[in-house]
């Protein structure tokens, strides 16, 4: 038996995202707000990262140094 993972649609879970942030600004309901906004931020560094942009730093970039 094959395992596959889900393809998740990260263009269209924003697309969502963004249309959910405007119907709890529109309300006032900040909480949620605040929410969305956490979770729009893990998609976006989500498909920063399928899209390699991660993937290009040298491998320098963030490695704690040997002292």
């Amino acid at each position: 038996m094959k395992i596959m993972r889900p393809v998740a649609d990260n263009a269209g879970a924003l697309a969502w995202l963004e249309s959910a942030l405007e119907h709890a600004r529109d309300r006032g309901q900040k909480r949620l707000e605040n929410l969305l906004k956490t979770v729009r931020t893990e998609i976006l560094f989500e498909m920063r990262l399928t899209a390699g942009v991660l993937d290009s730093r040298s491998p320098a970039e963030g490695e704690i140094g040997e002292g």
